[in-house]
């Protein structure tokens, strides 16, 4: 019986074929940098039929299955980086407000329509997005007028 990474009694070992492509020599962060194939901006490697993510089959080779319900995190913030060390198991909640973080979302002041994020303005999504209450408000009013045409 194999897992999902292909191990089993009749497997071909993956462990030479997958370090052949990571590079761990290059990065002064010491990030192990994925030089195989990628898709939108992660590494992809091939298991028998199956395309997985670069990093998902370092972290389960190196430490083991990701807990249920948990995705991985590039602490680094580089989506080629396989280093384990690198990358922790997360909501993706948690995942998504960290992704906004990085890339500055997370500390604008005002909606893209110029209306000032504050308590009273502001919608939390689920997964810790931010919505302007008024651009939403505004949305809603303009797709009621649309239906009301239509009839």
């Amino acid at each position: 019986m194999k897992d999902r990474l292909g191990h089993g009694s009749d497997a071909v070992p993956v462990e030479p074929r997958f370090f052949a492509k990571v590079d761990v020599g290059n990065s002064p962060a010491g990030c192990w940098m994925w030089t195989g194939g990628a898709s939108d901006g992660y590494g992809t490697f091939r298991i028998g039929s199956r395309m997985l993510k670069a990093h998902v089959v370092a972290y389960e080779l190196c430490v083991g299955p990701i807990p249920a319900g948990t995705q991985l995190d590039h602490l680094c913030r580089e989506t080629l980086c396989v280093n384990p060390l690198h990358l922790e198991p997360v909501t993706r909640g948690e995942n998504l407000r960290r992704g906004r973080r990085a890339c500055g979302h997370g500390h604008e002041t005002h909606c893209p329509q110029g209306h000032r994020y504050n308590e009273a303005n502001t919608y939390i999504h689920r997964d810790g997005s931010r919505a302007c209450r008024r651009c939403r408000a505004d949305g809603a009013r303009r797709a009621y007028r649309r239906r009301k045409e239509r009839v």
